[in-house]
């Protein structure tokens, strides 16, 4: 309640005449102040707050499943037998080095390609056979980012949003509140082809949070481009979300990134799984290891002399 109340007190002036409109606040007076205006905004909101409260949003456990899953490319094989779970509640690092396979599992699993054997389910909707309930619940970044160019960053926002079915007042507040923690509101009429890769790796990452929590992300290289504020800014909020009921998924070759930010960790190596488990659970399977670090060089090609 505290926090809605502070993004209210952050929003611009035109934000808050739209949110009122949403919510068909009468605006009768020729003149109305910015606190008479926040206020009743205020009131109507801690109706609709309790509303959403008094829904129950679950993830099934696993929220996200991936099960003997194989890809080939003509003679090449680039994912062998892989089994991955994510439970709410819980961040899992995909880990390997350049051409592991990771970006091949992410696209699978998001149903960009197409798994050679094998089955990928989001909240226990299946891939291929239900395709638009999985994906209605899966939020996704791909390693190299990409958007429509011709949209202005609000305009694409909008757009997600109503892709979504996020009601107007929530797309409204998210938007606002997440536009201000990525520092994205000094962007947000410009046309997303005239972005940076860092700018427009935040209005994907605010794009994937406009929809109502708790989130399943599937997340390819997600610091790619950020700058260290940014980087820091979207690792204290995976957390949370993380805390919150979350289930995130995070392919990444940074250990660091890694090391710091997730409870388990798949490490793959040409396409195999080479390792599984937590950092202490890796630790205990490779004597001698004594970091994420040592671990990975370990598994995939042992350490350097």
């Amino acid at each position: 309640m505290e926090v809605q109340r502070t993004i209210l007190e952050n929003m611009k002036n035109a934000e808050l005449l739209r949110l009122a409109q949403s919510m068909k606040i009468p605006l009768v007076s020729r003149t109305i102040t910015r606190t008479v205006l926040i206020d009743s905004i205020w009131a109507k909101l801690e109706e609709h707050l309790e509303e959403k409260e008094s829904e129950s949003v679950s993830l099934c456990s696993p929220a996200l499943k991936l099960k003997n899953i194989r890809k080939e490319f003509g003679k090449k094989v680039a994912v062998k037998n892989l089994d991955i779970e994510v439970n709410p509640g819980e961040i899992v690092g995909l880990v390997g080095p350049n051409g592991a396979g990771k970006t091949t599992t992410l696209r699978i699993l998001t149903g960009i390609i197409s798994a050679t054997e094998g089955q990928c389910a989001v909240n226990g909707h299946d891939i291929v056979d239900s395709p638009i309930d999985a994906k209605f619940r899966l939020g996704y970044i791909p390693e190299k980012p990409t958007c429509y160019p011709s949209l202005k960053v609000r305009e694409y926002l909008s757009f997600v949003a109503k892709i979504y079915k996020v009601n107007r007042q929530d797309a409204i507040i998210r938007m606002s509140y997440y536009m201000d923690l990525f520092n994205l509101r000094q962007f947000e009429n410009n046309y997303i082809g005239t972005l940076s890769k860092g700018n427009l790796q935040r209005t994907l990452i605010v794009g994937i949070l406009v929809r109502s929590p708790p989130f399943i992300l599937a997340l390819d290289e997600p610091i790619y481009g950020l700058d260290p504020r940014g980087a820091w800014t979207l690792k204290a909020l995976l957390r949370k979300m993380r805390n919150e009921g979350s289930a995130i998924l995070v392919s990444t070759h940074i250990l660091e990134v890694a090391s710091g930010l997730c409870d388990r960790f798949v490490i793959m190596n040409e396409g195999d799984v080479v390792g599984k488990g937590t950092l202490k659970e890796l630790m205990k399977e490779n004597p001698g290891a004594t970091t994420l670090e040592e671990v990975f060089l370990m598994l995939t090609g042992g350490l350097p002399e």
